[in-house]
């Protein structure tokens, strides 16, 4: 593992833990760490360690919950909010705020269905999702306490949508579509407002699922431009910049996160290599970790990471299969700052 990386055990596979695939792990400014886990005696639950032992905060048979079939996400209050499948026979966001358990949002009248992947938070209690309409529209939504407000639905602009929705402080909302028109796009809705901040129209042609943003407004994409290869790219108030330009060394770059001050770290798959995660071009010198690594006496036979697993201070928190079966939540500390790009 890179040495730019101190890493600490959150969670493994045991007496108490049989599996965390197939979400990732989410992690907050304070460095606490809330992740999905199936129980060993059976059911699944939600989890936060801060230090010590692992806290559980639902798990099936709470209440209305049946199972958890998402990633939860965690504000920096330490409140956290995941899809379920509920008592009722029909899919929800749920929430644990304060340390209680209820539902943010029932989808029997509203929705024919939740998902897919996660829910993103923000510390306002924004909850911003993707979901299918009880007419089978799909679209992208946010609910707080009072209401659930539509951002995108697939309709005349918008055919449909991938990835998870990136909510930020103050509301902003990031998400990844494709266009009636075939084209793909990544799309900010900002004060009431839909704006694209980059499509495959001319300069693109095509994008990594999970573009995300940080609280200073800063997107961050990866991205293959027509005449070259793959890339990562922000925009901010500066506009569209080329951050990353890995087409001589990477064959793919398949996504990339952006900490508070503007660090990045991407994954994707080095000429002749296997894919990583990286905090730099050198695929050996930056290479934080990633499939055929050595690790705890085994090798990494899988990993997984998205939007909600970076934070302001630049800390990983990963989903990692080792070759012999067993799994691990891991949060990675960087020793020096990200390499700032914009």
């Amino acid at each position: 593992m890179n040495t730019r990386f101190g890493i600490k055990v959150i969670a493994e596979t045991g007496d108490r833990f049989s599996g965390f695939a197939p979400y990732v792990a989410s992690i907050n400014n304070f460095g606490v760490v809330a992740f999905q886990a199936a129980l060993r005696k059976g059911g699944s639950g939600v989890f936060r360690l801060d230090e010590g032992t692992a806290e559980c905060l639902a798990e099936t048979g709470d209440g209305a919950l049946v199972e958890v079939i998402s990633h939860p996400d965690i504000d920096n209050g330490g409140n956290v909010c995941f899809y379920a499948d509920l008592s009722s026979g029909s899919q929800g966001v749920l929430g644990v705020v304060d340390g209680r358990l209820h539902s943010l949002l029932d989808a029997r009248s509203l929705f024919k269905c939740i998902g897919p992947l996660g829910p993103t938070m923000n510390d306002q209690g924004a909850v911003a999702f993707r979901a299918d309409t009880a007419d089978g529209t799909s679209g992208v939504f946010v609910c707080d306490s009072t209401r659930v407000t539509p951002i995108a639905l697939a309709d005349s602009e918008f055919r449909a949508f991938q990835g998870l929705p990136v909510v930020a402080d103050g509301g902003t909302v990031l998400f990844r579509a494709d266009m009636v028109d075939g084209l793909g796009a990544i799309g900010i809705f900002r004060h009431g407002v839909i704006s694209l901040v980059a499509d495959t129209r001319d300069r693109f042609r095509e994008f990594g699922r999970f573009p995300t943003m940080n609280n200073t407004g800063t997107v961050v994409f990866a991205g293959a431009v027509r005449d070259g290869g793959w890339g990562v790219f922000t925009a901010n108030s500066k506009g569209l910049l080329q951050a990353i330009d890995a087409a001589g060394t990477f064959e793919s770059v398949r996504g990339a996160l952006i900490d508070g001050t503007g660090g990045v770290v991407f994954f994707g798959t080095p000429k002749g290599g296997s894919l990583g995660i990286y905090a730099g071009l050198d695929p050996v010198e930056d290479r934080v970790l990633g499939f055929g690594d050595p690790l705890f006496g085994s090798v990494i036979a899988d990993f997984a990471l998205n939007p909600v697993s970076i934070n302001d201070a630049g800390q990983l928190v990963v989903r990692v299969t080792l070759a012999d079966g067993r799994q691990f939540i891991l949060r990675l500390d960087p020793c020096t700052a990200l390499s700032t790009v914009t």
